[in-house]
């Protein structure tokens, strides 16, 4: 586990006692190399424009899947994790200075932090089940997640030193949407039977909540915790959903014949980013929260996806298989000015900023 100590609000590590093993001294070297490297470009990108011009992502490109980061007003990369295992679905805290993970592989994973360096890596839970759906507190400093170990399903809280593990919900849960920004609730989903459905679970109290009673599932707040959008298959096939943090006012935002999925927010609480497949291959799409104005942001006929807003909600970051593998690009809030931002052979995913 990682030893913490909260110093001026902000979370600083020392160095965790079960780190992972690399097996060799040339691997613990590169290890080190790539955290000084990544650290230097960091900090040198903090200083020029803001934690914003650096995306965090995974990629396979060195024979396993690594955590990177990319500044984009240089185009340097740095692997941040650099070892044997697995390591992928990279989400960055709210206030970007560290990095949770998964590590292992199918069934066999954990959940892992790291500063956004790739220093001071450790894990807050162990392997021996799947782990999934680990979404951040907005005061930095705990993290909800799934853990399935057979058949049974559940959501955890824990410190992001690995301390205070606790059981977060009351029934079975399989998959966790976010904290709302006020930190006061955690919405998760129960997949099937007579309990499906999104509930909402104050994480410092005993207050659980079902908001929704259909196959539903991808709850995420707004920023300013007044809304829940999320995914439902209720009417055949999936359709994005908005309803007040109550569970009022259910309004449908798309109805087409085709999938909408990889939704999320934008800051200002106004718009939802998301992939629909109307118009015969997957594309990125904005509109309202009333589902107005729904505009269609990229045009190929390639997969487009995974987009994720930029902490200023002036760009948008997404997955594009434009030459036949994923590589991340980078447009205007209105699709325009794309710019690529990894170019190689390899899978770049999951990119986060």
């Amino acid at each position: 586990m990682l030893d913490m100590i909260d110093l001026s609000s902000e979370i600083r590590f020392r160095a965790p006692s079960n780190l992972i093993a690399f097996g060799s001294l040339e691997r613990m070297s590169r290890l080190v190399s790539a955290s000084i490297v990544g650290a230097i470009v960091l900090l040198a990108s903090l200083a020029c424009g803001g934690s914003q011009a650096v995306i965090i992502f995974s990629s396979d490109r060195d024979g396993n899947l690594e955590i990177y980061s990319s500044v984009i007003s240089s185009g340097t990369e740095v692997n941040l994790t650099n070892s044997s295992t697995d390591e992928f679905d990279p989400v960055l805290s709210p206030n970007r200075r560290f990095v949770s993970f998964l590590s292992g592989e199918e069934g066999n994973t954990a959940v892992e932090v790291m500063r956004v360096d790739g220093t001071e890596r450790g894990r807050i839970t162990q392997s021996g089940a799947d782990h999934s759906g680990h979404r951040w507190s907005p005061s930095n400093d705990r993290i909800a997640f799934a853990r399935r170990s057979g058949s049974q399903s559940n959501i955890y809280m824990a410190g992001i030193d690995g301390s205070k593990l606790a059981l977060l919900t009351s029934i079975e849960g399989h998959d966790v949407g976010d904290w709302s920004g006020n930190g006061d609730s955690v919405a998760f989903v129960v997949e099937g039977g007579e309990k499906q459905g999104i509930y909402v679970r104050n994480p410092d109290g005993v207050n659980e909540f079902q908001r929704t009673m259909n196959p539903d599932y991808s709850p995420i707040w707004s920023p300013d915790s007044r809304w829940l959008a999320f995914l439902s298959t209720r009417d055949g096939n999936p359709e994005i959903y908005v309803m007040d943090s109550d569970g009022n006012n259910l309004l449908r935002v798309t109805e087409t014949d085709s999938d909408e999925y990889d939704i999320s927010w934008s800051p200002n609480s106004q718009s939802i980013l998301f992939v629909s497949e109307r118009d015969g291959n997957p594309e990125i799409y904005t509109a309202s929260k009333d589902g107005g104005r729904q505009t269609r942001l990229s045009f190929n006929t390639v997969v487009d996806m995974q987009p994720a807003w930029s902490p200023t909600g002036k760009q948008i970051a997404f997955v594009s298989y434009l030459d036949g593998d994923a590589d991340i690009f980078t447009m205007n809030a209105e699709g325009k000015d794309q710019k690529r931002i990894t170019s190689n052979n390899a899978a770049d995913t999951n990119p986060t900023w």
